[in-house]
């Protein structure tokens, strides 16, 4: 009986070894462009910030396996036709669930995958948020402070849409706003592991 305690209580260790994360990214966000009649449009680049909470499923040795929630406020960017500016907005948000697998080493690595439930919308479009919801890719490369308790992080991340819609000019406006939809996030990832 003794060495079936042990052994679950030594299986079940890795598993008890679960910490959370708080972390915020701040980068670039790049949309998709729509052309119709010579005319191209898309949204500007635009500096974002979202916040994302993590809980460590399994810490063992060199490997983090991890869920997350995360959240990206509402952000307005200016729409351009032809590199210029117009006095529409194009506007976009999401939350998020997702799982991510890490490797802890001299500079960590990791990757994973979001579900994200993303809004999109354009002021003055005169409809409501147009709810998109797909996978995203994940990719990270940092590093994690040595401390005792609280483990400060920095890295840079990368993440990708895996699906995303072409634009028809025949569509819906709803339609048009996805195909505009964020193709690329680049930017800094920090936070702390407690």
């Amino acid at each position: 009986m003794k060495k079936i305690a042990l052994i679950a209580l030594a299986a079940g260790l890795p598993l008890a070894a679960q910490s959370w994360e708080l972390g915020l990214f701040a980068g670039q966000q790049s949309y998709k462009s729509i052309s119709e009649s010579g005319l191209t449009g898309e949204p500007k680049s635009k500096t974002v910030l979202a916040g994302r909470l993590g809980y460590s499923l399994v810490d063992v040795g060199p490997a983090l396996f991890q869920v997350n929630l995360g959240f990206q406020p509402k952000v307005d960017t200016a729409f351009q036709v032809n590199g210029k500016d117009t006095p529409v907005n194009y506007q976009h948000q999401y939350m998020s669930v997702g799982a991510m697998f890490n490797f802890k080493a001299m500079v960590a690595f990791g990757v994973g995958l979001d579900y994200r439930m993303e809004k999109v919308n354009g002021t003055l479009s005169g409809i409501g948020d147009v709810s998109y919801n797909r996978p995203w890719l994940r990719a990270t490369a940092g590093y994690a402070f040595p401390t005792p308790v609280v483990k400060p992080f920095i890295g840079l991340e990368v993440g990708v849409p895996l699906t995303s819609k072409s634009y028809d000019p025949n569509g819906s406006t709803e339609d048009a706003f996805k195909a505009m939809a964020p193709k690329l996030q680049i930017g800094l990832y920090g936070g702390i592991r407690f």
